[in-house]
């Protein structure tokens, strides 16, 4: 939700427009094979965190890539672009902060850049393309498509030609638009069923724009998309020299003299030869402070002086008296705020490179130099380096080296690609060489060989985003087994009194698909098809070694069900509950809200144990879902805030609130974000948004009461007026009359003994009522009849899709109807609750959990626990402790019963561990923990797969690395 504000903008923002992309197809924005080979480190590869001028922290990466290579007839084939170098900050670099950046594994600092605002106008695409926007090789994808009321909204995201992409966004031109929402700062608590859903046609994210003209399910058309783009950045590629600024006086540096003449605006900076004879330059400069608009095209200009021809960068800051001389912070802040005391020094910034994007990379034009913004902020987050011209590795000519790399003792490849046995169409040995001559292992990995040289090799985050379509394949696949993380054990066990909205640890181990937890497609009677899948969650569990106990807190495993989107009644559609295939009958839903409350940012605290403390979670009624503020930025001094929606299993709300005040189109701002947000049927309206609070007017979002389906299909009818239909064993559904022109339908249930039982008119399905299906339920009840007799429950409902029939009336029988009511024991198994979850669009039923809400219990007497109970009166799953001395757990595994047979997994503590949690099965809630954790599991697979030892961490990195163990 960046958005770089094209109309209004200072003249220096250049916009430039494009009407179309280059014919060539090009590996930009494009992932590398699936199955590609992941090599987490590299001595040459460097990834470490480092502080800026105010002691901000940057995580810095770099990576190698290759990708849509090719092997045949003895040849590796690169394309142009198919080799890259990154380097990447996850935050931003900007000038006048001193940020570090990494080049070719040397240490740098960001001293400058020209920010530009690119726009693409008229882009058509269609579901699933990912289509080119600009020479440079960004790419919009249309990754999604779903519905509120049968009318579509489609999720996008922007792709740099790194393949990085920070976000999807959902836009649509088919609702009513954020600006559209009312006051709903009255409403308190439960309340019903709201009529609108609201959604823009236009995703405002900060320093980017993109507008939606016009889509369909299948095709999406844009009016524009704005975001930003690095033309060109300075890096300095040694420490700075500071000198203290004495007013009239001057400073030596090597041969030059550095003066400061204090006028109204600054101070008026002369650089001369030694003698002070002859002027090199001279300027007026203003001290640096924090204020983020000094770094703006217009601004920026006024707080340097560069010396033509001297490879001096020359700029004034405040260096508190301890860091006299120095560039070193000891410590980190959450803020930039400035320095309160300190003396104003001359900072000269030397070993100054400029490089630009599109242009060679001055010491090699083999490869071509790549200038990734932030889409939120517009800084420069990641430079890349790409073979210009495609090339081709065979026996006679097997490597090819990186670009040359700036050293002070020789400058060389920073990198080399070999592939030195090719046989045919299969490559059966290649590598990466750092500059430190050590290389990776074979990425061929077998004896049959690859079909490609594609890899990855580092740890910087565009991983995260080249995996989006193969991430799962990669963490579930069998051929190493199931891979097992070691614990690292404390004298104090992490404890959590109550697991609800949290994740489990991320090295619990994945089993993937299990027999015994379901996964297929499933159809509808739209012919929609959809992926129905179920799975075991275990999270906070802990050892407590002074009992010789295994301890699973209150919430702390959970059975998973749900689709890959919503449950819909009226539909026909299917869910899995307990290894059966389900069907949805109908459900109860409210919107619940809140007003006038405070969230506070939050902040994991570790107590004396370092053990995570979480206090700022805001309630959202009782087991539904909570408020988080995660992440805060200052867009030109203004604050930011990011704020999600946890579900009850401790995953995200698909979308973020992105949302800051006093940002403006119209003043001229580069930044906009809404004031307000809402997207389906959540919306949030703040009346404050701080740096470390948000003060909110009023919130609302769906809450699911209950729901109810059956095992047995339901059954198709034609009735007559004066027909009849068996309604289950005790009962009869009778049709009195209909109506096919208002769309009505008169029917009755009668009991065997031919008494009334209930009686009702069901409609009218016209275009009116058709307007909110099929998500409101006060139209889907009208076209439902149940009645609730003991134990047989059951209900008739007309079919939406075609109500009548050769003079006849269509229906869909539902009979032996159970429920699930949030918040009450599962009635199959009272020893677990029932915990619907909603989707926070539309209302209807996005996950089925059952949870246990008292403390489980294993040790050496009870090594068993056994989960909710089938039909048949067996568990579904059971936990299966085989080895644990007390303190540590060396064997354990999960059972499930499927077809009258046992299916046992593997151990899941080959490595010992001090917890049982685990991922089990493959779904939605499940697919949101593997990505939180995707990088570490990923390093761990390679690990795994070699019998390595990860490199060891230490003190507060060692912390950070475990602190949600």
């Amino acid at each position: 939700m960046n958005k770089l504000l094209v109309s209004g903008v200072a003249a220096a923002l250049v916009c430039l427009l494009f009407s179309g992309a280059p014919a060539a197809e090009s590996p930009h924005g494009l992932a590398p094979a699936g199955d590609m080979p992941f090599i987490p480190d590299l001595g040459g590869l460097r990834h470490k965190s480092f502080k800026n001028q105010y002691g901000q922290t940057r995580n810095l990466s770099e990576a190698v890539l290759v990708r849509k290579s090719s092997v045949k007839d003895g040849k590796a084939f690169v394309p142009a672009g198919g080799l890259c170098y990154l380097s990447e900050t996850e935050q931003d670099a900007a000038p006048f902060r001193r940020d570090p950046f990494l080049i070719l594994g040397e240490h740098a600092y960001l001293v400058d850049s020209k920010v530009s605002v690119r726009t693409v106008r008229d882009v058509s695409l269609k579901k699933g393309e990912k289509v080119l926007l600009d020479d440079a090789g960004y790419r919009l994808w249309f990754d999604y498509a779903t519905d509120h009321y049968d009318l579509p909204y489609i999720q996008m995201a922007l792709i740099a030609p790194s393949g990085h992409w920070p976000m999807e966004f959902s836009v649509s031109s088919k609702f009513p638009t954020i600006s559209d929402l009312p006051d709903r700062s009255h409403m308190e608590g439960d309340v019903e069923q709201l009529d609108e859903f609201f959604l823009d046609p236009v995703f405002e994210y900060g320093a980017s724009r993109f507008e939606v003209k016009d889509h369909d399910f299948t095709k999406a058309r844009f009016a524009a998309l704005s975001y930003p783009v690095i033309e060109e950045a300075t890096f300095s590629l040694s420490r700075p020299v500071v000198l203290d600024l004495r007013q009239e006086e001057y400073r030596l540096y090597g041969t030059k003299r550095i003066y400061a003449f204090r006028e109204n605006a600054g101070f008026r900076i002369r650089v001369t030869d030694l003698f002070g004879e002859k002027v090199l330059a001279e300027k007026l400069v203003r001290p640096v402070s924090s204020q983020g608009y000094k770094d703006t095209e217009e601004e920026k200009d006024a707080y340097s002086l560069t010396v033509p021809g001297e490879d001096m960068r020359i700029e004034i800051a405040v260096q508190p008296g301890y860091l006299r001389h120095s560039d070193f912070v000891p410590w980190s802040t959450a803020v930039p705020h400035d320095w309160e005391d300190g003396m104003l020094s001359f900072v000269i910034y030397r070993d100054l490179v400029t490089v630009k994007n599109g242009a060679p990379w001055p010491l090699d034009s083999r490869y071509t130099v790549g200038l990734e913004a932030n889409l939120l902020t517009g800084k420069l987050q990641r430079l890349t380096l790409e073979n210009a011209d495609a090339f081709t590795l065979d026996s006679g000519s097997d490597s090819y080296d990186g670009p040359v790399k700036y050293s002070d003792i020789w400058n060389r490849p920073a990198f080399r690609l070999v592939a030195d046995d090719i046989e045919g169409d299969r490559v059966k040995s290649y590598y990466v060489r750092d500059r430190f001559f050590q290389r990776t292992d074979n990425l061929s990995f077998t004896d049959k060989g690859r079909k490609d040289i594609d890899c990855f090799i580092g740890r910087a985050p565009t991983f995260l985003s080249i995996l989006e379509d193969s991430f799962l394949t990669r963490l579930a696949t069998p051929k190493f087994g199931t891979e097992v993380q070691g614990s690292h054990f404390t004298s104090f066990p992490s404890v959590m009194p109550d697991m609800a909205f949290h994740a489990p640890d991320p090295t619990a181990p994945f089993g993937g698909l299990m027999r015994g937890f379901g996964r297929e497609q499933v159809t509808n009677r739209r012919g929609e098809k959809l992926t129905s899948s179920e799975g075991l969650v275990i999270r906070g569990s802990y050892v407590d070694w002074k009992k010789g106990r295994i301890v699973i807190p209150p919430s702390g495993l959970f059975y998973t069900s749900r689709n890959a989107r919503n449950v819909r009644a009226l539909n026909g559609e299917t869910f899995y509950m307990l290894g059966r295939r389900a069907y949805l009958a109908t459900f109860e839903s409210t919107t619940f809200t809140r007003r006038n409350f405070d969230i506070d940012f939050l902040r994991v605290q570790p107590d004396a144990s370092l053990h995570p403390v979480y206090w700022q979670d805001e309630p959202l009624g009782v087991n539904n879902k909570v408020l988080r503020f995660t992440e805060k930025h200052l867009l030109d001094d203004r604050p930011m805030a990011q704020i999600n929606v946890v579900k009850y299993s401790g995953n995200n709300f698909g979308a973020p609130f992105e949302l800051a005040q006093g940002l403006s189109r119209e003043q001229g701002d580069r930044y906009f974000l809404h004031d307000r947000f809402a997207e389906g049927a959540t919306w949030i309206e703040p009346e404050f948004v701080g740096e470390d609070y948000v003060r909110v007017k009023s919130f609302g979002t769906p809450a699911i009461q209950s729901v109810e389906y059956t095992y047995d299909k339901p059954v198709r009818t034609l009735l007559a007026p004066g027909e009849e239909t068996a309604l289950g064993k005790h009962h009869t559904l009778k049709l009195i009359a209909f109506n096919e022109e208002a769309g009505t339908s008169e029917v009755e249930i009668r009991r065997n003994d031919g008494s009334l039982a209930e009686r009702k008119i069901l409609g009218p399905l016209n275009a009116e009522t058709r307007a909110f299906l099929p998500q409101h339920q006060r139209v889907v009840h009208s076209l439902q009849l149940p009645f609730d007799e003991g134990k047989n429950r059951v209900l008739a409902e007309v079919d939406v899709n075609t109500p009548f029939e050769k003079g006849k009336a269509a229906f869909y029988t539902y009979v032996n109807l159970k429920k699930l009511e949030s918040d009450t024991p599962f009635e199959g198994d009272p020893r677990f609750m029932v915990r619907p979850d909603v989707c926070g669009h539309c209302y209807q039923l996005n996950e089925v959990l059952l949870d246990n809400p008292k403390p489980i219990i294993l040790d050496k007497e009870h090594p068993r626990f056994d989960g909710p109970r089938t039909a048949d009166g067996k568990p579904q799953f059971s936990i299966v402790i085989d080895s644990f001395d007390g303190e540590m757990i060396h064997a354990w595994h999960i059972e499930t019963n499927y077809r009258k047979r046992v299916f046992k997994s593997a151990n899941l503590a080959f490595q010992p561990r001090n917890n049982i949690d685990v991922l089990m099965g493959v779904n939605g809630t499940i697919e949101g923990f593997l990505r939180a954790s995707l990088m570490e599991r990923s390093a761990w697979q390679e690990y795994w797969r070699t019998g390595a030892h990860p490199h060891p961490e230490r003190g507060l990195d060692a912390w950070l690395a475990r602190r949600f163990q």
